[in-house]
């Protein structure tokens, strides 16, 4: 009897010292940053990116982009204008933060 309760202390002691050792290293951090921590950063940042201030900047960058594409006369100065709102919009939900039918339709012919 004496030598089973030995054996258990001896199990659970063993146990304890190699979850301080992983944890000392970090171990289990990196688990649960490869796991939990990622799938936290990605709700952050999907809620974030339905904020009032960030779908309002968004949508003076493009009325400013616009205007600039409005203005050059050159179909280079146009492109180049296009290709920067069509990487700055990638993930951009355009349809549900747009309203005005006319920058709308301007946004989907310069993105797609």
């Amino acid at each position: 009897m004496k030598e089973i309760f030995r054996i258990i202390g001896i199990v659970l002691i063993g146990a304890l010292v190699l979850m301080t050792l992983t944890y000392g290293f970090g171990w289990f951090g990196v688990g649960y940053k490869k796991t939990v921590g990622k799938e936290l950063k990605n709700a952050d940042r999907e809620i974030y990116e339905e904020t009032n201030s960030f779908t309002k900047a968004k949508r003076q960058e493009i009325i400013k982009y616009y205007k600039e594409w409005n203005e050059v006369e050159t179909l280079e100065d146009k492109k180049a204008i296009e290709t920067i709102l069509s990487m700055s919009l990638a993930d951009f939900n355009e349809d549900k933060f747009i309203k005005d039918a006319k920058l709308l339709s301007w946004v989907k012919k310069v993105k797609y």
